[in-house]
């Protein structure tokens, strides 16, 4: 049995996908656990768990710690980013060099992937697919649309200005998700918007948002993967997005409903179809189901074999 540990964050995205991969990597003989990255530990506490553990598993912004805090090599950890943000924050600070030395460099998809390749890394990645519990989504699609679901970082366009980002004054999260445009989609279009983390507060709690729900939309300018886009589909929800991270090898090829990044455009093509859809409620449902079929492609159990060549 070889112990691993995830230095990581222990709630939404990364605690859905960590926490949902560790009971699938334990019938492959990795014992895996997590600590959370917001939590402050003691030099001496983590040499002492290095010393005990046969590598870590972390994002290039957690072994940003790892190595600034606690002086642990590269050569002792499998790095995978999950965002853009992930690559050229690090790059930022260390440059290209220990993409070389780790363990391990990967990604989560093939959007990241091309990525990493335009910023010059020397190392190709390798892609570590992530997957949702498609059971614990699965849900039967509504009768009709009436409410569109928002279930990333929500900002308002007023918190930033376009100084404010041209000085890299504003972190990416904030102004790349975009959630603002589809509360105008939703206006525009007469229906209700609801955001997710103005109901719930862990991911263990997220497959009850879905079912309040009848659409989800994806509106970011970059993704490195889109896990709404995955549980939404699951839960037979109406999916319409923007053509990054999983969009294009997964969502988009699946029946999901694609739209433009640029922002005037997104707004037309996505009001136009929430129109389209709110006015046929029998092709609703239909899309719904195609959606929720095709969905089944996302459970980690199709993926974690994958994982398990790639860690060896």
């Amino acid at each position: 049995m070889k112990n691993v540990v995830f230095l990581s964050d222990n709630e939404w995205a990364f605690g859905s996908i960590h926490y949902g991969l560790f009971k699938y990597l334990w019938n492959y003989g990795y014992n895996c656990n997590l600590l959370p990255w917001d939590k402050h530990y003691t030099r001496d506490e983590i040499t002492e768990l290095d010393s005990h553990i046969d590598f870590w598993i972390t994002t290039p912004h957690g072994y940003l710690t790892l190595k600034s805090s606690y002086d642990i090599a590269p050569e002792r950890c499998v790095v995978i980013a999950h965002s853009v943000f992930d690559l050229t924050d690090y790059i930022k600070i260390y440059g290209i060099e220990d993409f070389n030395r780790f363990k391990k460099y990967g990604v989560i998809s093939n959007y990241l992937k091309d990525y990493s390749k335009g910023l010059n890394i020397p190392t190709e990645p390798i892609v570590f697919p992530i997957g949702i519990n498609y059971n614990s989504f699965y849900s039967e699609p509504n009768k009709e649309l009436k409410v569109v679901g928002y279930a990333s970082a929500y900002y308002e366009r007023h918190e930033f200005t376009q100084e404010m980002i041209d000085q890299d004054q504003v972190p990416n999260l904030k102004w790349k998700k975009r959630g603002y445009l589809v509360k105008e989609a939703c206006e525009k279009a007469g229906l209700e918007f609801r955001i997710a983390n103005h109901y719930h507060n862990s991911f263990v709690t997220m497959p009850g948002f879905y079912k309040f729900v009848d659409a989800v939309i994806i509106p970011s300018m970059q993704e490195g993967g889109g896990l709404p886009s995955l549980e939404a589909g699951a839960a037979g929800k109406l999916v319409i997005g923007t053509p990054v991270g999983y969009w294009q090898e997964r969502v988009g090829i699946f029946g999901g409903i694609q739209v433009p990044v640029e922002e005037k455009d997104f707004i037309e093509f996505t009001v136009n179809a929430l129109k389209y859809y709110k006015d046929k409620p029998n092709k609703y449902r239909e899309k719904c189901y195609a959606i929720r079929e095709h969905a089944k492609s996302y459970d980690w159990s199709n993926y974690v074999e994958q994982w398990v060549k790639e860690l060896q």
